[in-house]
Order: C-alpha cells, then sequence, then structure tokens
C-alpha cells in the first residue's frame, strides 16, 4: 500500500471512529444528562449564533441542527470517499499507462525481411 492510500484509509478510520465515539457516548445515561445541559445552553446561544451567521435558521432546535450537521459530515465523508477512490483509479490508469510504454520501449525491433 502506498503511502498517500494509507493515510486515506487512516483519516476515514480516524473519522468514523470519532463518529463512533460520539454516539456512544450521548447513548450512555451520563452522555444522555450531558446533552440535556447542552439543548438547554442551545437556547441561551441561539440567537448569538444566528446573528453571528454561523447557523441559517435562528429557530432550530439542537436536534434538527444535529441532524442537519450529520447529514453534511455524512456528504463530506462520501465525497471524501469517491475522490479518494477516484483519485485511486486515476493512479493506477496512469500507472498501467506507464507500463505499458516502458514494455514497448523494451521490444527490440524484429526483422521482417528485405
Amino acid at each position: 500500500m502506498k503511502k498517500t492510500e494509507n493515510n486515506d484509509s487512516v483519516l476515514l478510520f480516524a473519522g468514523a471512529f470519532g463518529l463512533g465515539a460520539i454516539f456512544s457516548y450521548f447513548a450512555s445515561p451520563y452522555g444522555s444528562k450531558k446533552w440535556q445541559k447542552l439543548a438547554k445552553q442551545w437556547e441561551e446561544a441561539r440567537e448569538y449564533l444566528w446573528q453571528q451567521g454561523l447557523i441559517k435558521n435562528k429557530n432550530i432546535s439542537l436536534e434538527a441542527f444535529r441532524s442537519e450537521y450529520l447529514q453534511q459530515l455524512n456528504d463530506s465523508f462520501l465525497g471524501m470517499k469517491v475522490a479518494f477512490e477516484k483519485n485511486n483509479i486515476e493512479k493506477e490508469l496512469a500507472h498501467l499507462a506507464k507500463l505499458k510504454r516502458r514494455r514497448g520501449r523494451k521490444q527490440k525491433q524484429k526483422f521482417k525481411g528485405i
């Protein structure tokens, strides 16, 4: 495996692992209490976040924001995956073309007669 492919795999794994850890945390009893506390703080900070342009809708709930954000993360990961796959395919095609050129150069001229 090449170095860039390894980095790409590690990045995808780390992102997926991090999201899994966050979901597991908020599914626990302690995390659930923390989520309720965050929801209260969200209500207090929502107007300010909207004024700063950090959120699009000043009436959005924390749950709706979370769903929207997770959808954006999912789309981002899928986009990264597609880009990585496309990049790997392009690299593979370039490598095959290079091998074909080398093979053509290495073949000796055949004697075709007089």
